[in-house]
C-alpha cells in the first residue's frame, strides 16, 4: 500500500479508532513526533500500540515530511495541521528547516507544538555520557594543571564521541569563533581562563601599535607590562588568548599572545587592538586570559585540547545523572525559510553554536512560548518577510544577542510588521560583551511590546531603520559593566528616523565609568525620534561629558515628552555639533552615501513623511539646531539638562515633592487620580505603568513576578557645575616671524633662539577645550624659515605629573593640528602629538575622526624637563610634507593644545569645544613676510 493512502486512510479514521484525543481531533489533521517513536511509523498516535507496530515518529524531520507528502496529494485538509511533540530530548544533527513547501494557510495552518505540560527540547549539541569522562593520566597534562585541579580534572576522548569538529580560535576575534561549548545540567560552564572572576589590569602601556580603525594598516602589535608572576606559567607556544577592553569600555576584543618576556614583564599581543592599546577610558584598562589549561583551577571549568581532541572538565557536581553537552551544530537549530502561517509553540531550544531559531522571508509565522537559551549567538533572529510575531519566549544566556527582529523597506518606508510581544529576555550577552542586544529593531516598522529585558553590561535594546514602536516595556539592570552606552541606543544615521518610544519603564541603568551612560542613547547626529510617557527610575550616568538619561550625540529634533525622570542624575544631556563639525559630516562619503545612496532624503517618501529633513544636506552658519522637553516631571534628580535641549520651566515640573504617585516608598509610580502634576503641567496625560511588562494570558499563564520595592529615593544633591565657556568672538590670529639664526631642536628652549622667549611675545594658551579660563597655563613660540614651521612650547604641569609614557588623553603631551586649504577642494588636517618623554606621532584627518598615520620621517620633536613641575618642547615641521608654501598660504587655520593630565586638563590657544584638530572652530596664523 502506497505510504500517502495508508497514512491518510489512517487521519481519516484516527477519531473513531482512538489514536488521537478528542481536543486533537477538533483541531484538524495531528501528527506525533516521540523519542520512544519510530520514523517508519504512522505517527498519528500518540504512543506506541501494544504490539509495537504503529505509534509516533521519532524525529521533527519525518514529521515534516510526512506533511510534504499529504501536500503532495492535493490541498491541506481544513483546519490545523498539527504536529505535537511529546517530551524528550531530541538532537538535531543538522537545521530542522521548513521552506516554503511547508507552509500553511489561513485556513490550514501548519503547528509544531510541543505536547502540554511536557518538556519537548531541540538541542544542537551532543550528550557527553558520564561514563566518557575518567581521570587524567598523562603526565604532561597533569604537570601543566593546578596543583589542586590534579584529580579533580576529568577527561574526555572526543573523537570516541564522533565529536570531530572542535573549530579554531583565530589570531583575533570580537564575534565569538565556532568553537564547542560545555554545558552541564543546562548551565554554560567557563572556558578555563584567568581570573575565575572578574578582570585583571594592564600596569603600564608599552607600545599602543597600530591603529586600523583609523587606517593604520601597519599591523604593528601593542605590548603591555602586567602585574605579579601569573603569566609565567602561561605555555604561548599552545596559545594564550586574551580579551580585553583594550581602549575603550564600549568595545572589547580577544587576541592571541605573540611572546611574553617573563623577566620585564610584558607581553606582546599577536595582532593590533582595532582601536590600539590606549586609554580612551579614564579606567584602568582591563583584560583576562582565555583558553588555557594551565587555568583550569576551578569547578565548572573546562579546556578543549584540539590537537589530541580531549576535553578537560572540573565538574561541579556529581557526574551520575548529570546532563552533559557540547554544542556542536554551527547552524540555527530550527529554520524557518520562506514559509507562511507556521506557528512553532512551547518548544526548549538550547545548546547551538548558531542561533536557536532563524525565520527568514515568509510572512504571517508565530514562535509562541519557547524558551531559547545556551545559543553562541542569538536566541531568535526574524530577519525579512512580513508579519512575524515571536510572543511569550522567555531567551537567555545567549552568545550574541536575544531576540532580533529585522523587516521592511527603507527605500518606500514599506513596513515589515514584525512584533516582539511578552517576550522575557535576560542574559543574552555572555560571550560578546558589547553590541549584543537583548531586542533589536531593524527595517521599518517593527513593534516591541510588553517585553522584560535585564542583566547586561552594556545595551539592552537597539533600534535601527524608521517608524518603529517599543512600547510598554520593562528595562532594567543593562549597561552595568561598559561605557558610553544606552540602555537602548539608536544612531550615526539621521535618515532613520520617526520612531516612537512609549510607555516603558526603565530603572537601575548604568555605571560609572567615565565617560557616561544613558536609558536613552541617540548618537552621531540622529534625530527625528520621539521619547513619549516613559518612567525612568535611577537612570544613567552623567560621566564627565554632557550624558543624561536620554541622550542625544550631535542630533536634534528629538522630543521628550510626558516622561517621568526619578532620582536620575540628569535627566536631559546632549552633545551639540558646531557648524563645522555638522558640515564636516554632511560631506563625509559615508554620510553621503546612507543620506542619499542608500536612500534619497531630498525625494519623497522620505521628505513628504519627514518634512524636518528639508534642507538637511545644506547645513547652514548659525542654524538653530534643537531637540524639545515638554511636560516632564524631573523628582529627586540632581540636574534637568545640558547642551541643546529646550526645557521650558512653565513647561517642565522640577520638583523634590511627591508628584501624586501612589506609593512612591514601593516603587509604585502609578499616579493618583488627584496627583499635583495635572495641575501643575495642563495637558500632561496619565501614564500606563501598570500595563508595563509582562502579562499573563493563554501563552504566558504565569509571568514572573518582579516586586518594585526600593530604597524610598532621596534628593541629589546637585551635579558640579561645568565652566561656562564665553561667547565665541572673533577667531585669533597669531602672526609667526622670520627666524633670526637656527634652532637646535632639542627640547630646550634657548631665548637666544627663540628671538628672547618673552611671554608677552608668546601664543598664550589659557583656555580649556570649552573655552572657559584655565589656571595653569603655557606658552608657545613660532617661527619660520624659508622651508619649515617652528614651535616652542612651555608648559607649567602638577609636580605629580609624570613624563615616562605616551599614551593619548593619559599622559602629558602636546598637540599641534594645521590645514592647508586648497581652493575648492576639502584638505586633510595635519596633526602632530608629542610627549613629555619624547615620543611622537604624526597623522592626517578630514575633522570627523582620529588621525590616520602618516610620513613623520622629516619631522623633529624633542622634550625637555628641565625642573619639577615643567616640561618643554621643540618641533620642527618641514613645509614640502604639508603642502604649505608660505608665499601663497598667508592664513592658515591653527590649534595648538597641552594635556595637563593630573589636571584633567585639555589647555588650548583657542576652545574648540572640541577636538584640537577642530582647527575650523580655532584660529589661524599668518607668515610674517
Amino acid at each position: 500500500m502506497p505510504w500517502i493512502f495508508a497514512l491518510s486512510t489512517l487521519l481519516a479514521s484516527a477519531a473513531l479508532c482512538g489514536l488521537a484525543d478528542a481536543e486533537s481531533a477538533a483541531r484538524g489533521t495531528v501528527l506525533y513526533v516521540g523519542p520512544d517513536g519510530d520514523d517508519s511509523w504512522s505517527g498519528t498516535r500518540a504512543e506506541p500500540n501494544a504490539d509495537g507496530t504503529d505509534g509516533p515518529v521519532a524525529t521533527l524531520t519525518r514529521a515534516r515530511d510526512v506533511i510534504r507528502g499529504l501536500r503532495a496529494a492535493g490541498p491541506l485538509p481544513a483546519g490545523e495541521v498539527t504536529v505535537i511533540v511529546r517530551g524528550g530530548v531530541y538532537s538535531q544533527p543538522q537545521s530542522l528547516e521548513l521552506s516554503a513547501q511547508d507552509s500553511g494557510t489561513p485556513e490550514s495552518p501548519v503547528v509544531f507544538r510541543a505536547a502540554p505540560d511536557e518538556e519537548a527540547r531541540l538541542m544542537g549539541g551532543q550528550v557527553v555520557p558520564a561514563e566518557a569522562l575518567g581521570p587524567v593520566t598523562d603526565v604532561a597534562v597533569n604537570a601543566r594543571l593546578d596543583a589542586g585541579a590534579r584529580g579533580e580534572v576529568m577527561q574526555a576522548d572526543l573523537t570516541a564521541l564522533g565529536i570531530t569538529q572542535l573549530g579554531e580560535y583565530p589570531p583575533s576575534f570580537y564575534v565569538v569563533p565556532a568553537a564547542p561549548e560545555l554545558f552541564f545540567n543546562d548551565q554554560r560552564m567557563s572556558l578555563a581562563g584567568w581570573p575565575n572572576e572578574g578582570w585583571t589590569t594592564i600596569a603600564r602601556i608599552i607600545d599602543s601599535g597600530s591603529r586600523p580603525r583609523d587606517g593604520d594598516m601597519s599591523n604593528r602589535p601593542g605590548v603591555f607590562e602586567y602585574s605579579g608572576d601569573r603569566a609565567d606559567r602561561w605555555d604561548v607556544n599552545a596559545g594564550v588568548w586574551l580579551q580585553g577592553f583594550w581602549c575603550y569600555d564600549w568595545r572589547e576584543e580577544t587576541i592571541k599572545v605573540r611572546s611574553i618576556d617573563r623577566k620585564k614583564r610584558h607581553i606582546t599581543l599577536d595582532r593590533p587592538h582595532t582601536y590600539s592599546l590606549m586609554h580612551g577610558n579614564p579606567s584602568p584598562r582591563r583584560y583576562r586570559a582565555l583558553n588555557l589549561l594551565e587555568e583550569l583551577d576551578a569547578p565548572g571549568e573546562y579546556f578543549i585540547d584540539r590537537d589530541e581532541a580531549r576535553l578537560y572538565f572540573w565538574p561541579p557536581a556529581e557526574l551520575a545523572g548529570a546532563h552533559i553537552v557540547l554544542s556542536t551544530l554551527t547552524d540555527p537549530v530550527l529554520a524557518l525559510n520562506r514559509t507562511e502561517h507556521v506557528t512553532v509553540r512551547g518548544f526548549i531550544v538550547e545548546a547551538g553554536l548558531g542561533d536557536g531559531i532563524l525565520v527568514t522571508g515568509g510572512k504571517d509565522n508565530r514562535i509562541e512560548a519557547c524558551h531559547v537559551r545556551n545559543t553562541r549567538q542569538l536566541g531568535i533572529r526574524v530577519d525579512g518577510g512580513s508579519g512575524h510575531r515571536v510572543e511569550a519566549c522567555d531567551i537567555h544566556d545567549t552568545g550574541t544577542g536575544g531576540l532580533f527582529l529585522g523587516g521592511g523597506d527603507r527605500r518606500s518606508l514599506t513596513a515589515a510588521g514584525h512584533e516582539a510581544i511578552n517576550n522575557h529576555i535576560w542574559d543574552f550577552s555572555r560571550l560578546r560583551l558589547t553590541y549584543a542586544s537583548g531586542l533589536t529593531l531593524a527595517g521599518v516598522g517593527n513593534r516591541g511590546a510588553h517585553n522584560l529585558i535585564h542583566d547586561a553590561p552594556h545595551q539592552g535594546i537597539s533600534i535601527s531603520g524608521n517608524d518603529h514602536v517599543f512600547e510598554y516595556n520593562v528595562v532594567h539592570h543593562v549597561c552595568t559593566a561598559s561605557d558610553d552606552a544606552g540602555a537602548l541606543y539608536k544612531g550615526r544615521n539621521p535618515s532613520m528616523r520617526g520612531n516612537v518610544i512609549r510607555y516603558n519603564f526603565w530603572h537601575n541603568i548604568g555605571s560609572p565609568m567615565g565617560h557616561g551612560n544613558a536609558a536613552v542613547y541617540f548618537d552621531d547626529g540622529d534625530g527625528g525620534e520621539t521619547v513619549f510617557g516613559n518612567v525612568f527610575f535611577r537612570c544613567g550616568e552623567p560621566g564627565k561629558g554632557g550624558f543624561g538619561t536620554v541622550f542625544s550625540h550631535g542630533g536634534h529634533d528629538i522630543q521628550a515628552d510626558n516622561n517621568v525622570f526619578i532620582a536620575s542624575k540628569r535627566a536631559l544631556g546632549s552633545g551639540p555639533w558646531n557648524d563645522s563639525r555638522w558640515k564636516s559630516y554632511i560631506d563625509a562619503p559615508l554620510w553621503q552615501t546612507r543620506l542619499l545612496e542608500e536612500v534619497d532624503i531630498t525625494r519623497p517618501p522620505y521628505a513628504t513623511r519627514y518634512p524636518k529633513l528639508a534642507g538637511f544636506m545644506d547645513p547652514q552658519p548659525g542654524q538653530k539646531r534643537v531637540n524639545e522637553a515638554k511636560r516632564n516631571v524631573i523628582f529627586m534628580g540632581a540636574d534637568v539638562s545640558i547642551g541643546n535641549w529646550q526645557v521650558d520651566a512653565e513647561e517642565n515640573w522640577v520638583t523634590d515633592s511627591d508628584p501624586g504617585f501612589v506609593d512612591v516608598a514601593n516603587g509604585d509610580f502609578r499616579f493618583r487620580p488627584d496627583a499635583e502634576v495635572f495641575e501643575r503641567l495642563p495637558g500632561f496625560q496619565p501614564i500606563p505603568f501598570e500595563e508595563m511588562g509582562l502579562f499573563a494570558d493563554e501563552l504566558r499563564p504565569d509571568p514572573p513576578v518582579e516586586a518594585w520595592i526600593y530604597d524610598p529615593p532621596e534628593p541629589l544633591p546637585p551635579l558640579p557645575k561645568r565652566p561656562m565657556p564665553p561667547p565665541k568672538g572673533p577667531s585669533p590670529v597669531f602672526e609667526v616671524p622670520g627666524m633670526g639664526g637656527l634652532i637646535d631642536i632639542d627640547g630646550n628652549i634657548n631665548p637666544a633662539e627663540w628671538l628672547g622667549a618673552e611671554h608677552a611675545k608668546a601664543m598664550l594658551l589659557a583656555q580649556h577645550h570649552t573655552g572657559a579660563k584655565a589656571e595653569r597655563l603655557s606658552w608657545a613660540w613660532l617661527l619660520h624659515d624659508e622651508e619649515a614651521l617652528y614651535i616652542a612650547v612651555d608648559n607649567t604641569i602638577h609636580p605629580d605629573s609624570r613624563l615616562d609614557s605616551n599614551q593619548w588623553d593619559v599622559d602629558e603631551a602636546v598637540e599641534v593640528s594645521i590645514q592647508i586649504r586648497q581652493q575648492g577642494e576639502s584638505s586633510p588636517i595635519h596633526v602632530l602629538r608629542g610627549y613629555g618623554n619624547g615620543h611622537f606621532t604624526f597623522g592626517t584627518t578630514a575633522g570627523s575622526g582620529e588621525p590616520r598615520p602618516a610620513d613623520s620621517s622629516d619631522i623633529s620633536f624633542r622634550a625637555s624637563n628641565p625642573e619639577p613641575g615643567r616640561w618643554t618642547a621643540e618641533i620642527r615641521i618641514p613645509f614640502g610634507p604639508i603642502d604649505l608654501d608660505p608665499a601663497v598660504h598667508h592664513h592658515v587655520p591653527f590649534s595648538l593644545s597641552v594635556r595637563k593630565a593630573v589636571d584633567n586638563l585639555w589647555l588650548m590657544w583657542e576652545g574648540t569645544r572640541g577636538h584640537t584638530y577642530d582647527v575650523g572652530d580655532a584660529g589661524f596664523i599668518e607668515f610674517a613676510r
